[in-house]
């Protein structure tokens, strides 16, 4: 009985522990990193559907965000014809990505997950979202 009664407050003990939540901020140092797209999803106006893509051989590509402020893309895994390996810059503030001159909004990023969207600045309306998973 002696045992039985040690053994479930240990139980009770471990369970009621919570572990300490990681915060995850939104900075240079958390978004650098390496990341697999998963999806794009295109609205050409804010009412019309979504449309998830991509092709398959972008679906394994790598982006690569430095804490320098580049980033290279690497054709991975099934590789496009031709491949579309690039690097280029990319900034951070706030809420904003740039890259390569081109602005995103970070719509949500739990330093796991990071997803951005654009609009193309020649189209009213239109949103490109990017989900990517950090590798």
């Amino acid at each position: 009985m002696k045992k039985t009664t040690v053994f479930l407050l240990a139980v009770v003990l471990l369970l009621s522990c919570n572990p300490e939540e990681v915060e995850c901020n939104t900075s240079v140092a958390n978004i650098s990193g390496p990341y697999r797209v998963t999806a794009y999803g295109y609205k050409q106006t804010p009412t019309s559907p979504e449309v998830i893509f991509p092709d398959d051989c972008d679906r394994d590509d790598i982006y690569t965000f430095r804490s320098n402020g580049t980033y290279e893309m690497k054709d991975a895994g099934l590789v496009c014809s031709p491949p579309d390996d690039e690097t280029g810059t990319w900034t951070f503030d706030g809420n904003a990505l740039t890259i390569d001159g081109y602005p995103a909004t970070i719509e949500s990023f739990d330093c796991k997950t990071l997803i951005i969207s654009t609009a193309d600045l020649n189209v009213n309306g239109d949103r490109l979202k990017i989900t990517m998973i950090k590798q």
